[in-house]
């Protein structure tokens, strides 16, 4: 992956462990700050433009850069690539991937660049539930994970059929779900976990996992109907990006502006915006 321009970002490159990417920050430094983990797709235009609404609510952004090519969506070539990544521990379901700690040291780096203030975290189909190992930094204090997908349950894609092991695995390590049980338990950190009813990509079960293994600090939102397709006749899922683009002058009823709503009071709520000196 080549390094390359975003317009209106600063591109830094951040090494842990003797892993590199880049990594695209956006927004006032008296902003709070988020970590945005981008979806399959990778650091695609309708991932661009969530980071600029949340720029726009008045958030500092920070988007890395893990795969694919930015500016482009490509994901089947990135699906390819990570089943045979170690960096992302060919996907596999009940081990944290090497990518998370690799994150985590971001997240510790972002801290510290705004004066050790705390930091929220969002992620997405892939990278859903990769906020539950940063959860573990004492600076996390909110974090969401939107349809996470991984791994996939085949017999739900194909048939939409509930239950089975796979339909509710994450991609998460017993280690780390236990360590970030204790911050929710504590109220020092804050989860929120969000699907489409119709998603065949996220079953209902992942979302019944996370709520059995966090049953303290955790909100979950589902939305719309089991049978709802989006504007292209398409069962929705990427609900702050695809789904809110496709969704143009949406009424605030719509599922994708009702998760766009609930998302800022979240944030809000647990990573107030700075008020003015």
């Amino acid at each position: 992956m080549s390094a390359a321009p975003l317009p209106g970002y600063e591109r830094r490159c951040f090494t842990h462990e003797g892993a590199s990417h880049d990594v695209y920050r956006a927004g006032s430094l008296q902003a709070p700050p988020l970590l945005l983990m981008h979806e399959l797709p990778g650091v695609a235009p309708g991932l661009l433009l969530f980071a600029e609404r949340l720029r726009a609510a008045g958030f500092q952004v920070h988007i890395p850069h893990l795969f694919g090519v930015v500016g482009q969506r490509q994901p089947l070539r990135n699906i390819v690539r990570l089943c045979v990544s170690r960096e992302f521990a060919y996907l596999r379901a009940g081990v944290s991937a090497p990518v998370t700690r690799w994150l985590r040291a971001l997240v510790a780096q972002i801290s510290a660049d705004n004066a050790g203030g705390n930091v929220g975290v969002i992620g997405m189909c892939l990278t859903g539930a990769f906020v539950i190992p940063l959860i573990l930094h004492p600076s996390v204090v909110a974090a969401v994970a939107a349809q996470p997908s991984v791994p996939l349950s085949a017999l739900h894609l194909l048939t939409g059929s509930e239950g089975g092991e796979q339909a509710a695995a994450l991609n998460v390590s017993a280690e780390d779900i236990a360590a970030a049980r204790t911050r929710l338990q504590t109220g020092e950190s804050h989860l929120l976990a969000v699907r489409c009813r119709a998603d065949r990509l996220c079953p209902a079960d992942k979302l019944q996992r996370l709520q059995q293994e966090f049953p303290v600090g955790l909100q979950l939102r589902e939305y719309g109907t089991e049978q709802q397709r989006n504007a292209i006749g398409a069962r929705p899922h990427a609900i702050y990006t695809k789904e809110y683009r496709l969704a143009n002058e949406a009424d605030a009823d719509h599922p994708s502006r009702q998760a766009y709503a609930d998302l800022l009071l979240f944030l809000r709520t647990h990573l107030p915006l700075r008020q003015p000196q």
